[in-house]
């Protein structure tokens, strides 16, 4: 039997609620809440609201702990009483129905939308240079509509990734892998620690048709030892993931190899940048989306 636990927080609160879902080794995905300004086919909002889904077995976690854990971080946050709430499953039931609503077609910039199988093309897509990715969330492990997301893929935009190998890390349901492997890049590797997110990925890239010098593997960024240096780098991982791992997995690419980074809170971007410059990361642009950071930097 599983369990999900919903916390509706303030999105502002949401990277320290993952941050304790990684510490206490919980599979977690978050859902950016909408409103539908019903006029055209991306008339929609931001609520400022962000629900945190915890997924729990009750046959290998502890999930009294957890629930304790998540109960003092609602105190210590001085969250509604209603803030959480919880849900069982069957192993093979399809917890996503009440999801889907929040996962809309996504833009970014002019010629970059991500979209849901579910939903028809948009207009956008009549445009042949348009990138479409097409995501099926499965067990919801990303689907393009989180602030972090559409910095990555904006940033990506600016650069010639053409014949150039890639590492993505922290790597999701794919889409940033798959955008960079749609720009002609030569080839990539996608990294994802946790098993399902990486049996998802690769289902989503056979609905894109991604070629198979994509990669996909589940691995901890602690012990993978790359084959190669890479051209370039792109995370979309935590504030403290990022200075904790940032000495392992920069000498993975080459001297003046690009990195596209996002994740970061803007309450931690000054440590992440610190950060950056210690391992000899020079930041060429800064860009943001309510309280997140995104980053282009150039390895020295």
């Amino acid at each position: 039997m599983l369990k999900r636990i919903d916390i509706t927080i303030p999105s502002d609160l949401e990277e320290p609620l993952l941050g304790l879902a990684d510490m206490l080794g919980v599979s977690a995905f978050s859902s950016p809440q909408i409103r539908d300004e019903g006029i055209g086919e991306t008339d929609f909002v931001y609520t400022g609201d962000t629900i945190v889904s915890f997924i729990i077995s009750e046959v290998e976690q502890n999930t009294e702990e957890i629930l304790e854990a998540v109960e003092d971080f609602v105190n210590e946050f001085a969250l509604d009483d209603d803030a959480v709430k919880t849900s069982e499953y069957s192993d093979n039931q399809d917890w996503m129905e009440n999801f889907k609503q929040f996962f809309k077609p996504i833009h970014v910039g002019d010629n970059i939308v991500v979209r849901p199988p579910w939903e028809p093309p948009t207009e956008t897509e009549k445009n042949n240079d348009t990138k479409v990715i097409l995501i099926d969330p499965g067990m919801a492990f990303g689907t393009g509509t989180h602030e972090t997301t559409r910095l990555c893929l904006f940033l990506l935009s600016k650069i010639n990734v053409e014949n150039q190998t890639f590492i993505d890390l922290g790597a999701g349901s794919g889409i940033l892998a798959f955008y960079l492997m749609m720009r002609n890049a030569k080839s990539g590797t996608a990294i994802e620690i946790e098993g399902p997110a990486v049996e998802n990925m690769r289902k989503n890239a056979e609905l894109n048709n991604i070629p198979d010098s994509l990669e996909m593997i589940c691995a901890d960024l602690g012990k993978y030892q790359p084959a190669i240096k890479y051209d370039g780098l792109v995370a979309n991982i935590t504030s403290p993931v990022i200075v904790e791992y940032l000495p392992v997995f920069s000498p993975w690419v080459k001297k003046g190899a690009w990195g596209i980074f996002s994740g970061v809170n803007t309450t931690n971007s000054l440590m992440v940048k610190n950060a950056f410059i210690q391992s000899n990361w020079e930041i060429i642009e800064e860009i943001n989306e309510g309280d997140w950071c995104g980053f282009y930097l150039i390895k020295k």
